[in-house]
């Protein structure tokens, strides 16, 4: 049976017995930009998280302070939870979203994802390399999502629906920076996606996202920019459900690897 509601709009099957994944989007996105990973047929139910002002909830405020919707965030998640085992994604903003409510389940309710995947994001505890903030003008922003690649052109030439649309990612980026780091430190696996050619967010920053888990600690590259997990398509989905599903971690210094030539060595997990 198909449940739905706010945070989930495209559901979760409340009798499933698969992997559940509950995936966190980037700034400027929506739970859309996960919908197509919500097929039956996979072996994982991937769950995507709509924020208020996003998507199927546009006519709702957007959250700008981001210990608010943490708040708001936990009751949706416990809801659908249920006292089953379930993993977390995000992707860039979704990246930090998904560590701190992994933190605060822990703190509040003292459960956590069985696996925290990121990509596209730089650790909480380092700053945010990105040169765009959020008081800067429109034609900051503008040149920001053009910068980073993942807008269609159609919305980027159609004047009327980008300036409906750059109030609703200003606030996404207000969000993420009224994130603020306070030493939390998750025990369980992490597992770190970057993308090449994604200069914020390469393997050489997310490597440190080790230093906010005792528990495994994974780090693979892929080709592309920032927006790797949605251009690579099958080939990334196939790779995160295999992340998801494999549970082979060994010795925590096996997985992650970095050398003086800045290289990484990669393993298996």
């Amino acid at each position: 049976m198909k449940i739905t509601n706010n945070w989930f709009p495209f559901g979760y099957n409340r009798d499933s017995k698969k992997a559940r994944v509950f995936c966190f989007h980037y700034a400027g996105g929506s739970a859309a930009a996960f919908k197509h990973w919500t097929i039956s047929c996979l072996t994982v139910e991937f769950i995507p998280v709509e924020l208020p002002g996003k998507g199927t909830r546009i006519s709702e405020p957007c959250f700008e302070k981001f210990d608010c919707l943490i708040e708001e965030l936990l009751s949706g998640l416990m809801t659908a939870i249920n006292n089953r085992p379930f993993y977390f994604f995000g992707h860039s903003m979704g990246a930090i979203i998904a560590f701190e409510a992994a933190y605060q389940l822990k703190c509040k309710y003292g459960i956590q994802p069985e696996k925290l995947i990121v990509a596209g994001r730089h650790a909480p505890h380092h700053p945010d390399p990105s040169m765009f903030k959020s008081h800067m003008d429109d034609e900051a922003l503008i040149g920001e999502l053009k910068r980073l690649n993942g807008t269609p052109r159609e919305i980027m030439e159609n004047k009327e629906i980008l300036q409906f649309l750059l109030p609703i990612i200003r606030s996404d980026y207000r969000l993420h920076e009224s994130y603020c780091y306070r030493g939390q430190k998750l025990n369980l696996p992490i597992i770190a996606h970057a993308g090449k050619r994604d200069y914020e967010a390469n393997a050489a920053i997310m490597k440190y996202w080790n230093e906010v888990t005792d528990g495994p600690f994974a780090l693979k590259e892929f080709d592309g920019n920032h927006f790797f997990v949605q251009n690579l398509g099958e080939e990334y989905l196939s790779e995160l459900i295999r992340a998801v599903s494999r549970n082979d971690y060994g010795e925590r210094s096996l997985y992650t690897v970095w050398n003086a030539q800045h290289s990484v060595k990669h393993h298996n997990y």
